[in-house]
């Protein structure tokens, strides 16, 4: 599974450099500096969940504070289903920083972003067991929930098709090994 999932991060950013990532100038490199950018998509994977039920769902908001170092707030969530019974809720919300590469590897492609960064993140997390028992018809309901503070590493690359509009694809630990989704300025 995760020699799958570094070809298809490797494939999407191969992608979305155009054949530009190794550049020999860095004239095409943009500032993030005053730069809003909102990603929104899935996660493809989940950590140590099974079972079966929807996709985690991914959101992150940065702002560019330099030419290279944005930072902002991120969210995901997931909802799985175990058996017959049993129902694990996720949720995650933090703080994220990136430093941004274009310069470092020389992109001179003007529309493609390539990050790493790491991030601090609480994790929410719920168990529901429900169950009937025997003939009477009465339920059982078990719950359980708690919460930690996890740290988190991302790298990833930003593809604009247009001035506002673009694609993205982010490994990392928080949510989902591999997130893709659309990006978009603010």
């Amino acid at each position: 599974m995760t020699k799958r999932l570094l070809l298809t991060a490797g494939f999407v950013l191969s992608v979305f450099a155009g054949g530009n990532l190794f550049a020999q100038d860095a004239k095409g490199f943009q500032d993030v500096k005053g730069t809003n950018v909102l990603n929104a998509g899935i996660g493809l994977g989940s950590y140590g969940l099974s079972g079966t039920g929807g996709l985690p769902i991914t959101a992150s908001f940065e702002h560019g504070f330099s030419k290279s170092i944005s930072a902002g707030a991120s969210f995901g969530f997931i909802q799985k289903k175990y058996a017959f019974d049993w129902k694990y809720t996720y949720l995650l919300f933090g703080a994220r920083g990136s430093y941004y590469l274009n310069e470092a590897f020389k992109i001179a492609n003007p529309k493609l972003n390539v990050y790493a960064g790491a991030g601090l993140f609480y994790r929410r997390y719920s168990f529901k067991y429900t169950s009937s028992l025997g003939d009477e018809h009465e339920e059982l309901n078990l719950k359980a929930s708690g919460g930690d503070v996890e740290f988190e590493l991302h790298a990833g690359g930003r593809y604009f098709f247009n001035h506002k509009l673009g694609a993205f694809a982010e490994l990392g630990y928080g949510i989902s090994p591999l997130q893709v989704g659309l990006t978009v300025k603010l």
